[in-house]
């Protein structure tokens, strides 16, 4: 019995070590896709000009 209990345990955390594995580059994958989305917009205060209100 307490063979077969150690067995679980063992497979129990080797599950959480995968699932773990899985959801850090799930995580990092949604990072990154926020990154590249928020650094392709480009900053229209630096335009300038073209903004409505801005006459100088």
């Amino acid at each position: 019995m307490l063979k077969g209990l150690v067995i679980c345990f063992a497979v129990l955390f080797a599950q959480l070590a995968v699932l773990s594995a899985i959801d850090a580059r799930f995580y990092n994958a949604q990072d990154a896709r926020q990154i590249t989305s928020t650094q392709l917009t480009p900053n229209k205060e630096e335009e300038g000009d073209d903004l409505p209100g801005s006459h100088s």
